[in-house]
């Protein structure tokens, strides 16, 4: 489904950034970003999952299996890169039980990256459930849920862990001004941040055959590509997401979230 989802290839690693780079992607999943990587001509691409999984070779990326966020640094045997890809990585839930832990993973990151390299990381940014607090106490989460069942079903899906919002508010994925935070404390210097597209979760697809998930696949990536790929203005792409919203909802029934990309350079 990562065509109906996202569509982050151009927008999260330009082919100037990966030209030339030994490169790190970190839970690649179907290796689609590690093969465009690839194909920009970077010099080297390792991607990662936690088991193997065959049918995902490509000329020119490598794969390990086994490294999780916790132990990059053991597992990859003093290799080093000038860039590493996290996508949709920092949101999830570690070995904290629903909890996240975006220092140790930043502090993994950093360990093999080369001086000056690059880390580009891209996440489901903070969503509130809840319109306003209407007590000190945080409300139970099925009950907030329960509120807006697609919303609800998405984060089932992603098994997104429960956050506390700036206002003590209850949601789900990673406040944009703490990650940075992190990475500053970690020795990072931030370059850009950014949201470069809304993840597009699809609904109510029940029924549909592979071939129509296929054409709807193509038409919704036709339509992603068209008005949200390359905007060279980052004012302008606020409303060429909310178009791309408008135009989606009448082919695909969906939840929309922003996506948010950090790029930091490691000093």
């Amino acid at each position: 489904m990562r065509w109906l989802v996202y569509y982050l290839r151009e927008d999260l690693v330009s082919p100037d950034m990966a030209t030339g780079a030994d490169i790190l992607d970190f839970s690649a999943g179907l290796g689609d970003l590690s093969a465009y990587m690839a194909d920009c001509g970077a010099r080297s691409v390792l991607a990662t999952r936690p088991e193997v999984e065959p049918g995902h070779e490509h000329a020119g990326v490598e794969w390990a299996t086994g490294v999780g966020a916790g132990n990059v640094v053991e597992k990859l045997g003093g290799r080093t890169f000038d860039l590493v890809v996290a996508r949709m990585v920092f949101q999830f839930p570690t070995w904290e039980g629903d909890r996240a832990d975006p220092d140790t993973m930043i502090e993994e990151f950093g360990s093999v990256l080369r001086l000056g390299g690059r880390l580009v990381a891209a996440f489901h940014e903070f969503v509130s459930l809840e319109g306003h607090p209407s007590s000190s106490e945080l409300p139970d989460v099925s009950t907030v849920l329960d509120t807006n069942p697609h919303l609800g079903a998405l984060v089932e899906y992603l098994s997104l862990p429960p956050r506390e919002g700036p206002l003590g508010e209850t949601g789900f994925g990673l406040k944009v001004p703490m990650f940075v935070d992190s990475l500053v404390s970690h020795g990072f210097a931030i370059e850009t941040v950014d949201n470069p597209e809304a993840f597009t979760f699809p609904v109510a697809l029940e029924g549909l055959s592979d071939d129509d998930l296929v054409e709807l696949g193509d038409r919704v990536m036709e339509l992603k590509s068209f008005l949200v790929a390359h905007v060279p203005d980052r004012y302008d792409r606020p409303a060429r997401v909310r178009r791309m919203l408008v135009e989606l909802a009448g082919i695909m029934p969906h939840v929309a979230w922003p996506i948010a990309r950090v790029v930091a350079r490691r000093l």
